[in-house]
């Protein structure tokens, strides 16, 4: 061959080894080094309001045993370390009015970790959440229970991070043979078993779905007819606290002392608590279950998702890094890296789980699946019903009403409400 010819090869080859070489580089590359991102964003997370915030001798907050948010974070920061990422915790409930005295300023943090419901509502109408737009995030991965309770009137607020459902929780020391249907919890409370249930009517709405009933028919309008299964459910109730050993009550945190201290065999708790049991009585005692159901009817608790909102006020560059930094947070890949250390359900659905190795996590999973999740567009019909419900449903416990007669006169009254096209009064609105 000629030296004309070897000269071309070579060059050819080194051409490609280039290629080759830069491709690898690329694709191994840190996404950092791919896009430039640099700035500072606040981050303000709600967390179970049994979790305790610790803090350290200058008084400053350090990141809460079991909570999603704190590792994912500095794993983000090591692949972006041009921005700095800041993180305060608030219990459970006391979130929504300090971000709103914030935002009042035109300030506050970049990103509002926190239940959808409708104090989130309130921060929508008063225009304090910024609206993203749906091409900026691939929301195929999530399902659209999750997603509708991001949506208000076709906007989208914020990023599923994380799903929180009801459970049956129950002391392994003690129980046995778990329960699988309603009939089962009874007898095993008539066998000595101490059962513990949550009795406000959001708390106990999980056993409406075992009776084959729903909260809002196919058009919308509210169903808790005999049909519907609400008054069957109430029914059930009734008759369920007058057996030994069960314990109906709205003090959850009376409740919940009593299952730590072993008074209580079984208590229906939230899956977001079981951080706390297994801190306060240890990964070995506590178990975790299905609610249970009735023949072919699954229980259906509420859904209820945590969710990464973003502050109207934050920049052009914190909202671009708060939408990141979002995204990192609900990806497929970092929901299964936190599986193994925190209780958690995910809220991205291509979230592999390895049911063998996290039992407890795959019910919960389980669970979720059947839970009812209320879209935002809904949560003024859902206050209506919790207002008026309220007192009803104390008034069928006390004997004072019939289930049936609570059932009718809440269908009409709260579908009377919604023909009639009355603005709801429940939301508070600022």
């Amino acid at each position: 061959m000629s030296n004309y010819w070897l000269t071309k090869v070579s060059l050819i080859l080194i051409a490609l080894l280039i290629a080759v070489s830069c491709g690898t580089q690329v694709k191994n590359q840190p996404e950092s080094d791919l896009e430039e991102l640099q700035g500072k964003i606040l981050i303000w997370a709600e967390i179970p309001a049994n979790i305790e915030i610790p803090t350290n001798s200058d008084n400053v907050q350090e990141a809460p045993k079991g909570i999603y948010v704190h590792n994912r974070i500095e794993e983000f920061k090591e692949i972006y370390p041009q921005v700095q990422v800041f993180v305060k915790y608030f219990p459970q409930g006391e979130i929504i009015e300090p971000f709103e005295l914030e935002a009042e300023r035109g300030s506050g943090p970049d990103i509002l970790i926190a239940i959808s419901d409708h104090q989130i509502l309130r921060l929508i109408y008063n225009k304090e959440l910024r609206a993203i737009d749906e091409f900026e995030i691939n929301y195929s991965q999530f399902s659209d229970e999750t997603i509708k309770q991001t949506r208000y009137q076709d906007k989208i607020y914020g990023l599923p991070l994380y799903l929180s459902t009801q459970v049956l929780c129950y002391n392994q020391d003690k129980v046995k043979e778990i329960p699988k249907t309603l009939q089962d919890l009874i007898e095993q409370a008539r066998k000595g078993y101490s059962v513990g249930l949550i009795s406000n009517i959001y708390d106990s709405f999980w056993g409406t779905g075992v009776f084959g009933g729903r909260l809002f028919d196919d058009s919308g309008r509210f169903d808790l007819s005999e049909e519907g299964g609400w008054s069957r459910w109430m029914k059930w109730l009734k008759e369920a606290q007058n057996e030994p050993n069960f314990v109906l009550s709205n003090k959850k945190k009376k409740l919940e002392q009593a299952f730590i201290a072993g008074q209580l065999a079984y208590l229906t708790c939230y899956s977001d608590s079981i951080p706390y049991f297994v801190e306060t009585m240890g990964k070995d005692k506590l178990g975790v279950a299905l609610l249970p159901s009735k023949e072919n009817h699954p229980a259906t608790p509420l859904l209820r998702v945590g969710v990464a909102f973003f502050n109207r006020y934050s920049t052009a560059n914190q909202t671009r890094l708060a939408i990141k930094l979002a995204q990192f947070l609900s990806s497929r890949e970092q929901q299964e890296q936190v599986q193994a250390s925190i209780h958690f359900i995910p809220s991205n659905q291509s979230t592999n789980l390895n049911r063998h190795l996290f039992p407890l996590r795959a019910i919960m999973l389980d669970q979720s699946k059947t839970a009812i999740s209320v879209a935002l567009d809904d949560l003024e019909n859902v206050q209506e019903f919790s207002f008026y419900a309220k007192s009803i449903y104390q008034k069928v416990l006390e004997g004072e009403m019939s289930p049936e007669q609570a059932a009718s006169e809440l269908t009409k009254i709260l579908n009377g409400q919604r023909d009639s096209a009355i603005p709801s009064s429940r939301i508070e609105i600022r």
